[in-house]
């Protein structure tokens, strides 16, 4: 289906406005109760603006339940960009909820929003301003046109306090980021999305989600994937947020900061999501340009930024943020990009620094202060690879290309851009096209991130383990209220085990845990030969058990555990280990 309707996509996309009488019905396929089935590309003679002409006109007698639905495989190119409407919200929804990463009918693609080549005139990228709530659905959001024009976002908050759900989208390609928003009360939610190859801009900051200019009130990111793109992903710049909620998530091979953050943030979560090779750009604090987007302390930021609020400039409030669940790996071969980038004194400049971090040494800092920043509460960090059952390409070939744009573009002088990582629809006549289905199977087998999550689920975006999503989906709400209370006592959900990688251990061995002392967490690692049932627990200095860090099956490996004491005293502690009949015990020491 879609290569029968390539050939009127690259051809000649003329405004419908001259053409068409000025009626809702002329842009109508089917009425569906509420509903409105909007015609496509096709369906109007290979004319574009459909979409921004039936939200123009829909406004005598409109219903509460109105729904805008395009259909699967269609085409709407917009040839203008509206404003949605002030009074009502704005429900888009393809019509094939299938998600989309679970879908893989060559005939039933998410319907494409693009922009549109016109004749005579500069091409339009497209872009849906929101002056009241909106909702999409089921949807390819494509902010370019056919011709391989590019735009720099596609949505825009026209309004204060509105709220914008995307949920099931598939988003590719942008010069900047996807969504602008400068208005306070702002709540924004994505759910259930694919994105890829967020590039195009010669920058090496953009090519991102979000881009944020207020102090505004919601961000939720869960169960959403992330793969190919070339900037600062979520930029919270120095403004406040309400909640912030990342939980479920999968980021691979995404050269920026994935949070971009100058540390003021605060009642955010950070859970149970994937990072493999994600914040890889190096950093160097003096690189023109840059400025406006670094950290205050010109450190780098990692994947967890914190500060201080500036005196006289934020209202003091207390600092909540928990991170915990959440896998982080980086290729070996991008360990070398900061040796030759100082070799070749890039633009003059040497001391180059790794961003392949969990955080700085002053947000570490702060969150091991338990006394001043109770509620700053970091958990596991697994760290390992997935074992993805089918990644193609993406840990192999790509991994060198995000190295060489990693390299490359911290020139100032640099032109260069993400090169689109593409494997089903190749060739510039497919640019407002996405790959589909999508290619990968970003499912896994590692045994301990398969109940690595918050309530024993997998770690990372639950879409790729359908039967797992559905058990998931039926205790969101009880879940979202573990993590809050947790946010808010500056205590952990879960106790979780990191496969810590490198050749298989030959004996049984529990090591020191470090740092030892320790305020209020440490790490225990430990060796095991043979799979099985392994149990890790923590006693006081009167043998009574205080924590239990393992209680089941572990493959074998070398494994590392967070330990938080955040809600213990100080003194003696011992932990011992049982596998099978090897059994171990040693001492740390918590200094509060």
């Amino acid at each position: 289906m879609k290569k029968l309707l390539l050939p009127f996509v690259v051809l000649v996309l003329m405004s419908a406005p001259t053409l068409y009488a000025q009626t809702l019905m002329d842009y109508v396929l089917q009425v569906r109760g509420d509903t409105l089935v909007i015609k496509d590309f096709i369906d109007m003679g290979s004319q574009s603006n459909s979409l921004t002409n039936a939200l123009n006109l829909d406004t005598l007698n409109v219903p509460a339940g109105r729904v805008y639905m395009l259909k699967a495989n269609g085409v709407y190119p917009l040839a203008t960009n509206p404003t949605t409407s002030t009074l009502r919200p704005t429900v888009i929804v393809g019509e094939d909820a299938t998600r989309l990463v679970n879908n893989k009918n060559a005939g039933s693609a998410p319907p494409v929003i693009c922009g549109a080549t016109i004749e005579g005139q500069t091409s339009n990228t497209g872009q849906i301003q929101f002056a009241n709530d909106l909702t999409i659905k089921n949807c390819s959001i494509i902010p370019a046109a056919s011709d391989g024009t590019l735009g720099w976002n596609f949505f825009g908050c026209a309004a204060p306090n509105c709220r914008v759900l995307f949920e099931n989208d598939l988003f590719e390609h942008t010069r900047w980021v996807v969504l602008t928003a400068d208005k306070p009360g702002t709540k924004l939610y994505w759910k259930d999305c694919y994105f890829v190859n967020l590039s195009g801009q010669d920058c090496r900051r953009n090519g991102g989600v979000f881009d944020g200019f207020s102090n505004m009130d919601t961000i939720l990111v869960e169960n959403c994937t992330h793969v190919m793109a070339q900037g600062s992903m979520y930029k919270f710049r120095n403004y406040v947020y309400s909640r912030i909620i990342f939980n479920h998530n999968t980021f691979i091979n995404c050269s920026g900061s994935v949070f971009e953050s100058l540390g003021y943030e605060s009642e955010m979560s950070i859970t149970n999501n994937i990072f493999v090779n994600s914040n890889v750009q190096p950093f160097q604090k003096y690189v023109a340009g840059d400025w406006g987007e670094v950290d205050a302390d010109t450190l780098v930021t990692g994947l967890v930024n914190v500060r201080n609020f500036p005196d006289n400039t934020y209202q003091v409030v207390p600092r909540k943020i928990l991170v915990e669940g959440n896998v982080i790996y980086w290729d070996s071969r991008l360990n070398d990009m900061n040796t030759i980038l100082d070799a070749n004194a890039v633009n003059g400049y040497t001391a180059w620094q790794s961003q392949m971090v969990t955080m700085n040494t002053r947000s570490q800092a702060m969150f091991n202060d338990n006394a001043t920043y109770p509620y700053l509460t970091e958990g596991v960090w697994y760290r390992e690879l997935p074992t993805f059952t089918d990644p193609k390409n993406l840990l192999t070939d790509e991994v060198d290309s995000l190295k060489a744009f990693s390299v490359g573009t911290v020139d100032i002088a640099s032109t260069n851009t993400m090169a689109d990582w593409r494997l089903v629809y190749t060739g510039a006549g497919y640019y407002t096209y996405s790959d589909w289905p999508i290619p990968v199977d970003l499912s896994y087998s590692n045994a301990d991130l398969l109940k690595g999550a918050t309530g024993g689920y997998p770690v990372g975006d639950l879409n790729w383990f359908p039967a797992k999503k559905a058990l998931w989906a039926a205790q969101v709400d009880a879940e979202h209220a573990t993590i809050q209370s947790a946010l808010d006592a500056g205590t952990t959900t879960i106790t979780g085990v990191g496969e810590a990688g490198g050749s298989l251990p030959v004996k049984f061995q529990l090591q020191q845990n470090y740092p030892n002392p320790f305020n209020p967490t440490t790490q225990i690692t430990f060796d095991l030969p043979k799979a099985g049932n392994v149990t890790l627990t923590v006693y006081n200095a009167l043998g009574q058990e205080v924590a239990t860090l393992v209680n089941g099956a572990l493959p074998v490996g070398s494994h590392s555990v967070t330990f938080n004491a955040k809600n213990l005293a100080s003194g003696v502690y011992f932990y011992r280990l049982t596998a099978g009949s090897y059994q171990s015990t040693m001492k740390m020491l918590l200094m509060k």
